[in-house]
């Protein structure tokens, strides 16, 4: 068991050497991605590019998804917001009378663009636009 708990400690601190010598801006980064390998994906990703009007700060962004699920969407942009920042986001699914306007958290930003959660979101309507994803996707249950 030791022999065990060595070996974890020893990736540990090799792991938290490495993250040290990183800049803050990566090492929130870094965070971003463990929290989001670590839990498992209740809604699945819909690889639709769904145009959308998202306000970050005070920055308005026209975009499209390059992927997305009931939980949260990856943006293409080339802005860089900081980890945390609420935004705004409005968008339209075919075959839906009324665009869906949510609010959300940055959780992650590269050079491919801009993670958002959806944030502050009822189980009634994380349900409904899961189940409106799959519709556009082709998903059969």
């Amino acid at each position: 068991m030791t022999d065990k708990r060595s070996k974890d400690n020893a990736l540990l601190d090799e792991i938290m050497s490495e993250v040290r010598f990183l800049t803050e801006d990566l090492q929130k980064d870094v965070l971003a991605y463990i929290r989001n390998i670590k839990e498992s994906r209740s809604y699945p990703r819909v690889n639709k590019s769904i145009e959308m009007d998202i306000l970050i700060g005070d920055k308005v962004i026209q975009s499209n998804a390059k992927n997305m699920s009931a939980s949260g969407v990856f943006i293409k942009s080339r802005m860089n917001p900081d980890i945390g920042v609420p935004a705004k986001i409005v968008f339209s699914l075919p075959g839906q009378a009324r665009p869906f306007k949510l609010t959300g958290t940055v959780v992650r930003t590269d050079s491919g663009g801009i993670g958002l959660y959806f944030s502050d979101m009822t189980t009634y309507a994380r349900e409904h636009l899961d189940n409106l994803l799959k519709k556009v996707s082709g998903f059969r249950a």
